[in-house]
């Protein structure tokens, strides 16, 4: 079986650590296997996709006239972060009509309770009561028809999208019963990072948004990628701890120095053994310390890391021709991968 990957991010705003750490970063892995990963039986995939959901986004309150900055930023971020052109297509939704189609398809054969008993229609409504439309309710059945649409069969995602790849297996089960084999089933890819926290509420993600219970979001509550390192001292040094004064990972008795403690794990570098500090390592360093002497070495191992993403993201942003005729050369190979599949499923409904 050939490996096929496939994912995307929502253009609802600047990216921030939590998307990096928990998708991103895991992509570059899935995009060119390192050879310690290769040795354990990762295979180098076949085909790669990743995807700005533009159409996603508009199923949730956004600004028509900053809308397209928003999108462009976040194709710089994915540049920036080492998404390679040579290795792995980048697309925008709007821009491969063929999942649009693919979805409205499937909407034939989904039934509406399976949209009904996703938690993820219900905390929308909490979060914009006034923004209830059938788009937000159909979200999961375009998110299948995006990824089946390339029939992808391994998609990086966070723990809460999980209900959404279960759902996307269910309908590319109910259609190649309905009319012959087209799909294969689609594994998750989750690895460690994949819940990076809020600064504000280490019981809430890190997010844009702010959540319906806590109302805890925004530029206090994220670090972004493009954040000047003053700005990234100003919100680690805000950044919540416990009552607890000890340095010390526990997530259930302290989330909120747990959460910082990940982030320093995940950015980290060793200078002598070249990998990542393991929590242990942390710990023991900031034994006798205090939470101000973490948070202060935190905020440099963030800035030490976001400065070559920072300066790569400057040279993509000084020439835009060159980020077009990426996303228009993906694009087009998209739409030929994609067109195939369709024709598929269409012969199979009866439709060609």
């Amino acid at each position: 079986m050939k490996l096929k990957v496939f994912s995307g991010i929502r253009p609802s705003g600047k990216l921030h650590l939590g998307n990096y750490l928990g998708a991103i970063k895991n992509w570059m892995e899935l995009q060119d296997p390192p050879s310690h990963k290769a040795s354990e039986g990762t295979a180098k995939p076949a085909q790669v996709i990743f995807m700005v959901a533009d159409y996603h986004a508009i199923t949730t309150p956004y600004d028509p006239k900053t809308y397209q900055q928003q999108i462009m930023d976040v194709v710089l971020d994915y540049l920036a972060a080492g998404i390679d052109p040579d290795k792995a297509l980048l697309i925008r939704q709007s821009k491969v009509p063929q999942h649009t189609e693919l979805a409205w398809l499937f909407n034939t054969v989904t039934p509406v309770s399976w949209l009904d008993r996703l938690p993820t229609y219900k905390e929308q409504l909490a979060k914009a009561p006034k923004y209830n439309h059938v788009g937000l309710l159909d979200y999961p059945v375009l998110m299948a028809a995006d990824i089946l649409i390339y029939k992808s069969n391994l998609v990086p995602v966070g723990e809460d999208q999980l209900p959404h790849i279960d759902l996307t297996n269910e309908i590319a089960k109910k259609f190649n019963s309905m009319f012959g084999e087209v799909f294969e089933p689609v594994k998750p890819h989750l690895a460690e990072g994949a819940r990076i926290m809020s600064l504000k509420d280490p019981t809430q993600k890190m997010s844009k948004t702010p959540s319906a219970s806590s109302g805890q979001a925004g530029d206090e509550s994220c670090i972004f990628l493009v954040d000047t390192p003053d700005i990234i001292r100003a919100k680690t040094k805000k950044a919540v701890t416990d009552s607890d004064k000890e340095v010390k990972y526990d997530e259930k008795e302290k989330p909120a120095i747990s959460n910082l403690l990940t982030i320093y794990h995940l950015l980290s570098q060793d200078s002598i053994k070249k990998q990542v500090l393991s929590i242990k390592e942390i710990e023991n360093q900031y034994e006798s310390k205090s939470y101000v002497d973490f948070k202060n070495d935190l905020a440099e191992v963030v800035v030490n890391f976001l400065q070559p993403f920072q300066a790569k993201r400057k040279e993509f942003e000084d020439d835009p021709k060159k980020v077009i005729q990426i996303l228009e050369s993906s694009e087009e190979k998209a739409r030929q991968l994609a067109d195939k599949t369709l024709t598929e499923v269409k012969e199979k409904m009866g439709l060609l």
